[in-house]
């Protein structure tokens, strides 16, 4: 293992112990007390890019841009991540391997879908008084995928109906669907930027939506016939002015044009930084705009600092939460254990 790895995953235990010790102080906390009426999409989490990724040497030296390690998604869920990115490849049997690029780039943290979904859920059940964790699976259907690996098939209907069948079983109750944000609204856009909105905390604590991270043509099919996602299981990172328009991705953090989509009624996913560079480069400008932009979800590759790549360069949520009230819409009185409070965090036994 590289000593940059080692580095990493020694932080990252470090920081468990760090998370332990401000859960235990917090246990005076007040409960949930905003959860009636705050909402779902007035809430900002931390989350990681290619959350499953390991890097590899082997049959190839790791490319600059995927020298990065994260912790089992449990672990990252106990560091206050609330937030993952899981690319998925469609594999002959049926499953979904998770991978970044066959056979060059293909260690992962958990693999198939099913077992990280379940990896979730089961830290999900434990912790059920958890603000609503976000999930984007990535169908992979790059033609480099099935040069390396001729065995994969391409996401077609069928397949995407398979995977979506997939989150649905490994998630059950604990799932946001898009039937539950829309209601009786006329779409699922109307719905969020409506009178109607994101359902209340109350409705979404202890829950995970998991959204299709994609566009294009594997996007217009998984929206065939479903123009709102009736009956899905996925929301999609949609374009804004689409009838399934409820969760938009924008990784490059455009701070005011994130900011009105955020005002608007959507839930925004962006990167604080990419491809190493801003941790390499020791420049936090990205963060910071990512952060103070309103964007509900925060992706990163460094939830923990790594020395061998960016010295104590780390996206952390301020205040050192795991969650806390987005800086844009939330209303004036929320306060971070609105969102997520320790102590009501762990199922009492």
């Amino acid at each position: 293992m590289h000593r940059g790895k080692r580095t990493a995953l020694a932080s990252m235990t470090a920081a468990v112990v760090v998370v332990a010790a401000v859960s235990g102080a917090a246990q005076g906390a007040g409960a949930n007390r905003l959860d009636t009426t705050l909402r779902t999409n007035q809430v900002q989490v931390l989350a990681t890019h290619n959350s499953y990724h390991i890097e590899q040497d082997a049959p190839i030296q790791s490319s600059p841009t995927t020298q990065y390690t994260h912790a089992p998604l449990d672990q990252q869920l106990d560091l206050g991540v609330r937030g993952f990115e899981i690319d998925v490849v469609n594999a002959p049997d049926g499953s979904f391997p998770v991978v970044h690029t066959p056979v060059v780039d293909a260690t992962s943290n958990c693999t198939p879908l099913a077992q990280c979904l379940q990896v979730i859920r089961t830290w999900s059940d434990a912790h059920p008084g958890h603000v609503p964790i976000f999930v984007l699976i990535e169908p992979k259907n790059d033609d480099v995928d099935f040069v390396i690996d001729p065995t994969l098939r391409r996401f077609d209907a069928a397949g995407l109906d398979q995977l979506d069948k997939t989150v649905r079983s490994s998630l059950g109750r604990r799932l946001i669907t898009p039937d539950s944000v829309r209601g009786s609204a006329k779409t699922l856009r109307a719905a969020v930027l409506g009178r109607r909105g994101w359902p209340p905390l109350s409705k979404t604590r202890g829950k995970t939506l998991v959204a299709l991270n994609t566009e294009g043509a594997i996007r217009r099919t998984f929206l065939q016939g479903r123009p709102s996602l009736e009956r899905r299981a996925m929301f999609v990172t949609a374009a804004e002015q689409s009838p399934a328009a409820a969760v938009i991705k924008m990784d490059d953090p455009d701070e005011a044009r994130i900011q009105g989509l955020v005002k608007q009624g959507f839930i925004v996913r962006t990167r604080a930084d990419a491809d190493l560079i801003e941790a390499r480069n020791h420049d936090t400008s990205r963060r910071e705009i990512a952060l103070r932009s309103g964007a509900q979800i925060v992706s990163t590759d460094f939830e923990v600092a790594v020395p061998a790549i960016g010295g104590d360069y780390v996206v952390q949520m301020p205040g050192g939460t795991p969650a806390r009230c987005d800086p844009v819409n939330a209303p004036r009185n929320c306060r971070p254990s609105d969102v997520e409070n320790p102590a009501q965090l762990t199922r009492k036994r």
